[in-house]
């Protein structure tokens, strides 16, 4: 009888843990997608949609930079820190960055160069946050993102109000230091474990970055080509027609990505969740359930979208905004469907497979550079949405396809 109440007590515990962790991290998210839609209005509003879809392919620049530089120290962080030393991980993520930062700075202008530094920092808060996920320290894990977004806020809603926003360098600079500053404050979290780090011998640092790089290289292989889904449409805005065409579409992007917000935070949590489990079934139902709520919240989200008439997208962004809109509503089908595969991607993480989803990030790439390729010449921004509705269509079903035969296995 006490035993069967102390077990009662320790589920509900557990329970109650990974909702308010959840919540949590929902909290954030959102917190996170409305300081960087008031962003989206103020670099709107300041620059233009030419200055906005100059700002918008810097922004993927920096994020490609940061995906390069955490090839080794990426989100495999969460699956592998409740298994390994946080010595030996740090050890090879910090040898690659530092490697990777020298060479690209090599090859670069001034400009590029800070770039480099953003990503720099970056790198090392992602280090941060996805080893204290890993942890289950997800409120702190959190703050790092926060401290981010939120000084980016700060600084750039400053000069905006002493009309000295006017130029796509002054979002460079806030950007740099808003990551420098999300950097100290993961370091601070974390500074037991850096203050115990230990030098690990050359073996074992080689045996490391191996278990790393399998993993971590695989992962973000994936990452990129999903990246490449979301943005490659930038480049080729520009390149057929104009940086102002990339403003709209950017922010239309935006959007959608806002929405999807929920779901990769049920995701991420459930990911943290998952990696310290190995009851199978238990991993199954609860990525179904969380499926579930993202569909719904995604669904619901996006109509409300989709139902805003266009005077509203102009009064939030500005004159040459009004198509946003309409974007949106050809993009909402993949966006919902690309949402609840966050959810497939993060099971299959949580279980060490990384391979599945950059097999379907791959697979969405090509089909997104033959449509971009093929429509947007043409049809301009209605191409580019066409074209990633379909690939994040792809990705979706390829997911799926594989979740169901591994459910069908481990039944």
């Amino acid at each position: 009888m006490i035993l069967s109440q102390i077990t009662t007590f320790a589920k509900n515990f557990k329970r109650a843990r990974m909702l308010k962790n959840i919540f949590n991290t929902l909290f954030t998210k959102f917190t996170f997608a409305g300081v960087n839609f008031v962003i989206l209005m103020i670099v709107s509003h300041a620059l233009g949609s030419q200055g906005k879809g100059e700002q918008a392919i810097i922004s993927f620049n920096v994020y490609i930079s940061m995906l390069i530089l955490t090839l080794i120290g990426n989100s495999t962080l969460i699956y592998l820190t409740p298994r390994k030393s946080f010595s030996s991980l740090f050890f090879p993520s910090l040898i690659w960055i530092v490697i990777c930062s020298l060479i690209i700075t090599l090859f670069v202008g001034w400009e590029p160069k800070i770039i480099v530094l953003i990503a720099f920092f970056g790198a090392f808060s992602e280090i941060n946050y996805y080893t204290l996920m890993g942890k289950e320290r997800i409120a702190s894990a959190n703050n790092v993102k926060l401290i981010i977004c939120l000084t980016n806020l700060l600084i750039m809603g400053g000069l905006f109000l002493l009309n000295r926003f006017n130029d796509v360098m002054f979002y460079v600079y806030s950007v740099l230091i808003a990551h420098f500053l999300g950097f100290l404050y993961g370091f601070i979290a974390l500074r037991k474990e850096y203050f115990k780090l230990k030098i690990p011998t050359t073996k074992q640092l080689i045996k490391n970055f191996k278990l790393l790089f399998s993993l971590g290289f695989v992962k973000q292989i994936g990452s990129i080509a999903q990246t490449y889904n979301y943005r490659l449409a930038f480049y080729v805005l520009a390149m057929y027609h104009s940086k102002s065409l990339v403003g709209v579409y950017s922010n239309a992007c935006s959007i959608g990505e806002a929405v999807m917000l929920f779901g990769t935070s049920l995701a991420l949590v459930q990911y943290s969740k998952l990696s310290n489990t190995n009851n199978k079934q238990t991993s199954i139902n609860l990525t179904l359930k969380l499926t579930r709520a993202n569909a719904i919240f995604t669904f619901v989200a996006l109509l409300v979208l989709c139902l805003l008439p266009n005077s509203v997208w102009v009064f939030m962004f500005g004159k040459g905004f009004e198509d946003v809109g309409y974007i949106i509503r050809l993009l909402s089908v993949g966006i919902m469907l690309l949402s609840c595969s966050s959810n497939f991607t993060q099971y299959f993480a949580s279980k060490g497979n990384f391979t599945i989803a950059m097999f379907a990030s791959i697979v969405g790439l090509v089909v997104t550079l033959v449509l971009c390729f093929a429509l947007i010449p043409k049809y301009n921004i209605v191409g580019a949405a066409l074209a990633a509705c379909v690939s994040y269509s792809v990705t979706f079903v390829i997911e799926l396809i594989y979740f169901l035969l591994w459910k069908r296995k481990n039944y």
